[in-house]
């Protein structure tokens, strides 16, 4: 093997050439990485991979002229699943200087574009928690004159009946915004972790108990399945048990009357070890226009609450380099998954 067929095959980009007809003549050993067999693909059309609803028009004209180029496209991998690259092309000339082709380089951004989407929103979303936290700070005093307010006229005027419902509600819906003042303020400014080594099991198993009652409400039946395993994993157990029981409950309201609410735990060794907690529904489901909103703040489908549930869920999760993810079928269910590295 030659220094220079090393040099392109051990490339991390996709390295191709095509003939006139846009038919390979070459391709690294890159090719690999996306489920293709270099021996396959040769003699084969660059576009039977490229996604050429979007793209096929702008690379067949970029090819037909010669020209040099840089665009982005996106390219399907054996799987179908689809990539967002950055097409690096030129035209390829024999000793003569006569073209015979194209080649180019291929290199996936998609995971830096997810990157930057990220940071982007993580901008966004810090501001809007500083603004969210100076409004709250705003609220909270006279809110709690309101309620200290409603407490001494309650007591000095013992009202009956109908009149003593009004207050009950009164006092509900200030007891209702003060809960949703404490989730801005544990959104915008969370608390330092104490990160410890539990037994993720028994931490999932504890906050379980704590749904219990609100299983029995919604007459829905919690089951669970645990790992063997699973190691100690580093964690703030204070914390965790509020995502969790976030979760739960989410999943629980869900659920129609009779339903079942299932909460798995595995030890995840590849690629790196992780303690992956799976909490699953068979209700109502996600709409898939939604699914993508489900961890912003202030975003809900329920008739009650700030939206603020699965942020601050996220943020949990986040400050303990983990993962969260969501899958949902509308009218069958909904899996939320959480992974957490084991250090």
């Amino acid at each position: 093997m030659t220094f220079h067929k090393r040099l392109l095959d051990n490339a991390n980009d996709l390295i191709w050439a095509t003939d006139m007809e846009g038919r390979f003549t070459y391709i690294n050993e890159n090719i690999a990485e996306w489920g293709y067999d270099k021996g396959e693909l040769i003699g084969q059309p660059l576009l039977n991979i490229l996604n050429t609803k979007y793209v096929g028009k702008r690379y067949e004209e970029t090819s037909n002229k010669g020209l040099k180029s840089i665009f982005e496209m996106e390219i399907l991998d054996k799987r179908g699943k689809a990539h967002t690259v950055i097409v690096s092309s030129s035209p390829l000339q024999d000793d003569d200087g006569k073209i015979i082709g194209t080649m180019g380089i291929i290199r996936d951004v998609s995971e830096t574009q997810k990157l930057e989407e990220k940071l982007k929103n993580e901008e966004r979303f810090a501001s809007l928690g500083r603004l969210a936290t100076g409004i709250a700070h705003e609220i909270r005093n006279p809110l709690s004159s309101v309620k200290m307010n409603l407490d001494i006229l309650r007591r000095r005027l013992t009202p009956q009946g109908e009149d003593d419902e009004h207050f009950k509600i009164a006092q509900q819906e200030v007891a209702n915004l003060e809960r949703i003042v404490t989730e801005l303020i544990d959104y915008a400014k969370p608390t330092p972790f104490n990160l410890q080594r539990e037994d993720m099991n028994k931490t999932v198993e504890d906050v379980m108990s704590t749904a219990k009652a609100a299983c029995i409400e919604g007459g829905v039946t919690l089951s669970k399945r645990f790992a063997r395993n699973m190691p100690l994993t580093l964690i703030d157990k204070g914390k965790m048990n509020q995502a969790l029981l976030n979760i739960i409950i989410n999943a629980i309201q869900a659920s129609r009357p009779g339903g079942r609410v299932v909460v798995e735990t595995q030890f995840v060794k590849t690629p790196s070890p992780m303690a992956r907690i799976s909490v699953s529904d068979y209700g109502t489901g996600i709409k898939p226009e939604d699914i993508k909103f489900v961890f912003d703040p202030f975003f809900t489908t329920k008739k009650s609450g700030a939206g603020l549930g699965l942020s601050i869920v996220k943020n949990i999760i986040n400050n303990h380099n983990g993962t969260i993810s969501v899958e949902s079928e509308m009218d069958k269910g909904t899996t939320v998954r959480m992974e957490i590295p084991i250090r």
